[in-house]
């Protein structure tokens, strides 16, 4: 994981963070740390402050620093995810870069994967085994998924038996996004698969979201990674599997 990216991550989960902070967490000195809160702030990520940052919560990280962000807990939540998916099952993924861990995690036979998201069927088509149905529609600002009336009118005609979902923001009483465009959509994905299943790594629990997309009545289960505090996972109204993720030591 880049320096950059984990910086704009931990600024996300615990707001200010001096540069003192910042050069003890990643272990380099006060003027690297400098030098990369200048290059997030040029990116309008963070807004530095006198002696450390804050995020800017209204802007989207950008879709490169997202795929680095948890890549073990991401892996391991595909692989988890992927395990508890059935032969011959139609199959709909959400966007985002969780789902595609879930998508380069499917080694079925027969399996039919649904998805509007540019980088999952990319994985999918190389799977010859697996049969995939690509949503169409707009380009969604910032990101790989498609959305739009294209894509309402496609998923009306479509039954799943299972749909994953990503998430910006897991809480105790469902899931959030931090923009409003993809609701409707997701909902109808919801509402054409019998099951439905959310994938999101720890990072994502309690963190500022604006708009709820879902209720946790929604899910049949979701999948995080152990390091949740697993009281905390134990309080929600559906069961919290979490996956346990393989690691290679601190970052440096």
């Amino acid at each position: 994981m880049s320096r950059q990216a984990e910086i704009v991550d931990t600024l996300q989960d615990k707001g200010f963070q001096s540069v003192h902070d910042l050069a003890s967490r990643f272990d380099v000195t006060a003027s690297t740390i400098r030098r990369d809160l200048e290059q997030l702030e040029t990116m309008d990520l963070i807004k530095r402050t006198h002696g450390g940052a804050v995020p800017v919560r209204q802007s989207e990280t950008p879709h490169q620093f997202k795929e680095e962000l948890h890549r073990a807990e991401k892996t391991a939540i595909g692989r988890a995810m992927a395990e508890r998916i059935l032969e011959g099952q139609t199959v709909l993924l959400d966007g985002g870069t969780t789902n595609l861990e879930v998508a380069r995690n499917l080694d079925h036979q027969t399996l039919t994967v649904v998805t509007n998201d540019l980088r999952i069927a990319g994985e999918i088509a190389r799977k010859q085994s697996i049969h995939l149905v690509f949503i169409g529609g707009e380009l969604l600002p910032n990101s790989y998924t498609m959305w739009g009336p294209t894509s309402v009118q496609q998923l009306s005609n479509l039954r799943a038996d299972v749909a994953v979902f990503g998430a910006d923001t897991v809480w105790d009483d469902g899931l959030y996004n931090a923009s409003s465009y993809e609701i409707e959509l997701k909902r109808l994905m919801r509402s054409i698969a019998k099951e439905a299943f959310f994938v999101a790594d720890s990072s994502k629990f309690g963190r500022e979201a604006l708009f709820k997309v879902f209720g946790m009545e929604s899910f049949t289960a979701g999948i995080t990674d152990d390091r949740l505090d697993p009281l905390r996972a134990s309080h929600f109204p559906i069961p919290i599997i979490q996956a346990t993720v393989k690691r290679k030591g601190a970052f440096r």
